[in-house]
């Protein structure tokens, strides 16, 4: 038996093929920094090879830390370095995202999407007024995807996720804000969809769970996109759209953002259904496989008084999602939805100096 094992492990070298080096379990730490207010999050040792071919990617298992006390998360910002302590470039994520396990969306019963970086996401630090409100003993979930087109390899990475935190002990609380999360596709499964030849648009409906006022919001598009679109179905209202800034080969440069937070917010009702449609125009003449996809992420606040919904473990879409999450790697962005949650808070400014307490905000104007 033994001699058998040993010829098949010879086997890539008789072919020319050369021996991979052995997978090595990553994992998944979390250290309290009070003395510099952060959490500080470490995944390691990934192992990416160099020269890794389109669509080769690493994907390190679904894990969990604990969060160690009371307070409130105030952005994220991403370090990446090498077993030798060698900074390791961005471009080598495909995406990251933070997950609340323990916390529903708004707008469907999958994980709470708190975060979400990319190759090119910038730091994130809310106002010193805003924060996402955190227990002891809640949950953090991170999942990561990445690859390696450079011609160099990186052994032994260690990925370092800083997250800016507030202890439920100081003397000028953050007001509490929540994010929030809509797609094109349905929450839970993979976000990207096949972009036909042409002028073509996707869309997702659904109802908001509890009341609640939206802050600000911001988007995701893929090439080609033209338009995305976020309104009240029920009230025939266009609440925000926006158009993406393209390049000359039609690549999203840039995303406008929407702040209501000066108005009191835009009220969201649980008895309306809000659309959410990404438009794009296609030159190709042909179908891109996986070319599409169009989200929607936010911050808001409950309104008159209203509890955020608890989690459902029956739910069949929060099965799927955890299915998902946890799973295999897939093709396409399963675990990528969720862009801009946080990533959205920073560009609201504080609706008020009041505590974790939330408060009805004053009543918006009206918006178009």
């Amino acid at each position: 038996m033994h001699r058998t094992i040993r010829r098949l492990a010879a086997l890539p070298l008789l072919l020319g093929l050369g021996v991979a080096a052995p997978l090595r379990a990553q994992r998944l730490t979390l250290r309290d920094d009070p003395a510099n207010d952060r959490l500080v999050v470490t995944l390691s040792p990934i192992d990416l090879p160099a020269n890794a071919p389109n669509g080769g990617m690493t994907k390190p298992p679904a894990q969990t830390v604990v969060i160690p006390r009371d307070g409130w998360l105030q952005g994220f910002s991403l370090e990446m370095v090498d077993a030798n302590g060698r900074p390791v470039p961005r471009a080598v994520v495909h995406h990251l995202n933070l997950i609340m396990p323990d916390r529903r969306e708004l707008f469907s019963p999958i994980m709470l999407r708190i975060g979400a970086m990319g190759t090119e996401t910038a730091p994130v630090k809310l106002p010193r007024l805003l924060g996402l409100k955190v227990h002891k003993g809640e949950r953090l979930l991170v999942t990561t995807m990445l690859h390696n087109p450079t011609g160099k390899s990186y052994h032994g990475v260690e990925m370092r996720i800083s997250l800016p935190f507030v202890d439920a002990g100081t003397w000028l609380p953050p007001f509490s804000v929540l994010p929030f999360y809509m797609d094109v596709m349905p929450p839970a499964g993979i976000h990207e969809f096949d972009l036909p030849p042409g002028k073509s648009q996707k869309s997702w409906e659904a109802k908001p769970s509890v009341p609640a006022r939206v802050l600000g919001v911001g988007g995701h598009l893929h090439r080609y996109a033209t338009l995305l679109r976020f309104e009240d179905v029920t009230a025939r209202e266009v609440l925000w759209e926006a158009r993406p800034q393209l390049d000359a080969n039609g690549e999203v440069v840039g995303m406008p953002r929407g702040k209501f937070w000066w108005k009191g917010g835009i009220k969201l009702e649980p008895d309306h259904v809000y659309r959410l449609t990404a438009f794009y125009d296609n030159p190709t003449g042909q179908t891109i496989p996986g070319g599409g996809m169009g989200t929607l992420g936010g911050i808001v606040i409950p309104a008159g008084g209203a509890a955020w919904p608890g989690v459902d473990l029956h739910d069949p879409e929060l099965q799927r999602d955890i299915q998902v999450t946890y799973g295999p790697m897939q093709m396409g962005h399963g675990g990528h939805g969720g862009e801009h949650h946080m990533e959205m808070m920073d560009m609201a400014a504080p609706a008020t100096s009041g505590g974790a307490d939330h408060k009805d905000a004053p009543a918006p104007a009206h918006h178009h």
